[in-house]
């Protein structure tokens, strides 16, 4: 009897640790898949990706959530400084383009939909960073500069999390 408590425990107990039931946005290093960092996101599930522009040297803001149910990274707005080279100069479709109060470009009520965002980090200028509130981390101090980097909300495994860089929105 006391066999199959214990069969029954460490079964419950390998579950636990290897099936992947908690939703994070995982970014994983697209050259070598050892590195993954896993992201806890508020319950609003927003983030930002900032950068500073390469050729005209402003801040870019581009903000996301993870819609219902679904996989999906929605982004709903874009923030920046510049309508030059490499911005959008206007919206499209129902979006709407503004001023902000600061002079910023603003473009809200965006709906688009990816199964994954992937990025190249920045290895000079850009200084790529995703944003969870009031917390900020540099993607180059998770991955070398230049890396190639998929975003994707999945599931994940607490293993899988041990294993990577688990972010909870604390520093």
């Amino acid at each position: 009897m006391k066999r199959f408590i214990l069969a029954g425990f460490v079964i419950l107990v390998g579950i636990a640790i290897f099936v992947p039931f908690q939703e994070r946005l995982t970014i994983v290093c697209l050259s070598t898949e050892a590195k993954t960092m896993y992201v806890k996101l508020p319950e609003d599930r927003e983030f930002s990706i900032e950068y500073t522009h390469s050729i005209h040297l402003s801040e870019v803001q581009e903000y996301y959530k993870i819609l219902g149910k679904g996989a999906e990274i929605t982004q709903y707005a874009l923030l920046y400084e510049d309508t030059s080279i490499g911005m959008p100069s206007d919206a499209e479709g129902d979006e709407v383009f503004s001023r902000t109060k600061d002079g910023k470009y603003l473009i809200s009520n965006m709906d688009r939909r990816f199964p994954y965002i992937d990025l190249q980090i920045g290895q000079v200028v850009a200084n790529h960073r995703i944003k969870i509130g009031n917390s900020e981390y540099e993607l180059s101090e998770f991955f070398g500069k230049g890396e190639f980097v998929r975003f994707q909300w999945k599931r994940a495994s607490l293993f899988a999390q041990w294993k990577g860089v688990t972010v909870n929105g604390k520093r």
